[in-house]
């Protein structure tokens, strides 16, 4: 009788324990739940000091110099002048200083005339609002609509046909590409992508939502194998609408030169246009300049080899006199230099171990250039400046954490979002010379009911003497007696950094992981980003080997912990880092207890050629790597429980990877525990996330507890 009490009184008070975590909720997260609270639409209001916000309904405009604040539109007066009742300020954004463009309305509207201007109702891909100029789609075709000509739709490019893509990215969106066509400054010209895909293989998607399931293809060119032909045209504005039908021209590009074309740009006077290519190869770039009326080239004026690969990310940034602004990582780390074409130079103008994140834009004396970078420490990212003559670097932000800044027009002032481990989200006007910081707003913690554990970011040695940098989640209630499972969550490719200083670091998902009692460890190898050249392209030609082994380094970290149960180690990763979980429990199949994992690369060799043959070269060029980094060979090693998962409608890391893999684990003996999330691509978006979340707590809840 007092065993059974005892039993009782126990279980009562573990449930007790237990009931009294407040979980976020899942659903919450993407029904707004957890939103942090900011001012609504901050913006600058061109060519003034004054910054723009919406309270209570009301458009307010602050002036950063004098801080009169002056309302200038209410809900009601522009429902009244629209003729619509708003449920709330709709938003917007600054078209010039007196113009907004309410995107949900399709409408500008001037708020001195109070006139508003309806906009094209297709489609809209892409816009120039000042000269309403707008590129639009219908259908499968490509328009482009100004209101000089009424919005009468002319063809982008009538040099269509089958497999022709136009208004579209083209190299599968790599090397900074988002859109498919470009405005000059001035919208006189568009220049367009046009890609040919008719060469490159077709491969099948299988939709089983029809009565008798279809086939859709796709064109997706594997490594080594046939790729599309891209071209770049001019649409002349000016004479397309006079004439009212497309007039234009191809610019000559020549393969020899590269046949990978990036980071087009027109410059200031519109007379000429300025194209990086790069090769197949992806060792040899070239930034050409090209007459815009004629297509002719006519100079190459940056070229840059790298004996494993080069990749350019941004486009050159044009200044008064002939001069641009250039990045490269050419010296090791990502800087800014400074070219002159008229004197036929070139200048360094940051430098150091650290990262030029991103360039915000140059004051119109062109002094000082804006920019976002990590400086000493990589998990943060600060707003600094440098001064064009004396080189001298300044950080405007100097609060550790993350820093996102919007710029007034003149570069005098600008908004600074600050986040990081500990504070949700902080907003300040600052002053570009330093002399003015003022707290705009403070968020509340929007997790502040949830039961959360300690989040840290620290740094462990690699065999090779680097910095990896952390990030461990600790259950609520932590007890360092206890002996806790470890959840690995690792993504590890490049062009990622999960270890960062922000608010709720990791997502949502991992610290609701850590309060159903894991321990939750993520750590940034080498391969990814921020951390200069060498750390990030050393995994060239054996992907998985570095990366791997950097991981590793974390695990035995781990396991020095007294509160973590090395006999309980699981992991998670999507994508690259799919590829990593199975790389980790094949390459080390009695350190891990249990691995999930979704869209994973299983061999580089069904994968596209643009990424794939960047980091591996061709499968004719590399057989041994990517031999080795295959995973078909290696999944009879499998000791753990392992969840697989994959979006059968995925066009980036197809489907045959993953089926191909559960055919080798049916021969070799395997037991996978398989799930293939049907309608869905390469991942599981909105609040049908929700069910990947649950799938995934469950399985390790399963095999790690």
């Amino acid at each position: 009788m007092k065993k059974l009490l005892f039993i009782f009184l126990f279980s009562f008070f573990s449930f007790s324990v237990f009931s009294q975590i407040n979980y976020i909720d899942l659903k919450g997260v993407f029904k707004g739940k957890y939103s942090v609270e900011r001012l609504s639409y901050l913006s600058w209001r061109p060519q003034t000091s004054q910054y723009a916000y919406v309270d209570n309904d009301v458009l307010l405009l602050t002036d950063a110099k004098t801080g009169k604040e002056e309302k200038l539109l209410d809900k009601t007066q522009l429902g009244s002048l629209m003729n619509v009742n708003f449920k709330r300020f709709p938003k917007f954004e600054w078209v010039d200083k007196d113009v907004l463009y309410f995107e949900s309305l399709n409408k500008t509207f001037n708020t001195v005339t109070h006139e508003f201007i309806n906009l094209p109702s297709e489609e809209i891909i892409d816009q120039q609002l000042k000269s309403l100029l707008f590129v639009v789609k219908k259908g499968k075709y490509v328009y482009v609509e100004s209101i000089l000509n009424q919005y009468k739709p002319i063809l982008l490019c009538p040099d269509t046909g089958k497999n022709i893509v136009f208004g579209e990215s083209v190299h599968r969106s790599e090397w900074g590409i988002e859109e498919g066509q470009y405005f000059s400054p001035n919208g006189s010209y568009i220049c367009f992508y046009r890609m040919d895909e008719s060469m490159v293989e077709d491969y099948p998607l299988v939709n089983t939502s029809t009565p008798i399931a279809t086939v859709e293809t796709m064109k997706y060119p594997m490594a080594g194998r046939t790729s599309h032909v891209v071209t770049a045209g001019i649409f002349d504005v000016k004479q397309s609408v006079e004439k009212g039908k497309t007039v234009y021209h191809y610019i000559k590009t020549d393969k020899a030169d590269g046949e990978f074309l990036t980071n087009i740009t027109f410059s200031l006077d519109e007379k000429y246009l300025y194209i990086t290519h790069l090769n197949r190869a992806q060792d040899h770039a070239k930034l050409i300049e090209y007459n815009v009326l004629t297509g002719e080239k006519t100079r190459v004026l940056i070229e840059e080899t790298d004996t494993r690969y080069v990749e350019p990310q941004t486009r050159p940034i044009f200044l008064k006199n002939n001069r641009f602004l250039w990045q490269t990582r050419r010296d090791g780390w990502n800087h800014i230099f400074l070219y002159d074409l008229n004197k036929g130079t070139n200048t360094l103008l940051t430098d150091g171990k650290w990262e030029v994140c991103e360039v915000l834009g140059v004051d119109p004396k062109e002094e000082n250039i804006y920019f976002v970078a990590s400086l000493d420490k990589p998990v943060d990212k600060y707003i600094c400046k440098v001064n064009i003559k004396t080189k001298k670097v300044e950080n405007l932000t100097p609060t550790s954490g993350t820093h996102t800044a919007i710029f007034s027009s003149d570069m005098s002032y600008f908004v600074d979002y600050l986040t990081s481990i500990d504070i949700p989200y902080e907003t300040y006007l600052k002053s570009s010379n330093g002399k003015v910081s003022k707290l705009l707003k403070a968020s509340k913690n929007p997790y502040a009911d949830c039961s959360l554990g300690k989040t840290t970011i620290f740094s462990i040695k690699n065999k090779a003497g680097d910095d990896l940098y952390c990030r461990m989640i600790l259950p609520p209630n932590f007890d360092e007696t206890k002996k806790y499972p470890c959840l690995i969550y690792v993504y590890g490719g490049p062009h990622s950094q999960l270890v960062d200083n922000t608010f709720m670091s990791g997502g949502q998902f991992l610290q609701y992981m850590a309060q159903r009692g894991y321990v939750v460890f993520t750590l940034d190898n080498r391969g990814t980003a921020n951390r200069g050249a060498e750390f990030e392209k050393c995994i060239h030609r054996h992907l998985g080997d570095l990366e791997v082994e950097d991981q590793m380094c974390g695990v035995e970290y781990l396991k020095s912990l007294p509160y973590i149960d090395a006999q309980r180690i699981g992991l998670d990763g999507w994508s690259y880092g799919g590829f990593m979980t199975l790389s980790l429990i094949t390459r080390y199949p009695d350190v891990f207890k249990a691995a999930s994992c979704g869209g994973p690369v299983v061999d580089w060799k069904w994968y596209e050629v643009m990424y794939g043959e960047r980091y591996m070269d061709t499968p004719q060029e590399n057989p041994e790597g990517y031999a080795k980094a295959s995973l078909m060979d290696k999944i009879k090693n499998v000791k753990c429980d392992l969840l697989v998962m994959h979006g059968c409608q995925d066009h980036t890391v197809v489907w045959q990877q993953t089926l191909e893999l559960m055919r080798q684990a049916v021969t070799d003996g395997i037991e996978v525990e398989y799930f293939p999330y049907t309608a869905y691509d390469h991942n599981v978006r909105g609040i049908e996330r929700v069910h990947l979340w649950n799938k995934l707590a469950k399985f390790h809840d399963e095999h790690l507890k």
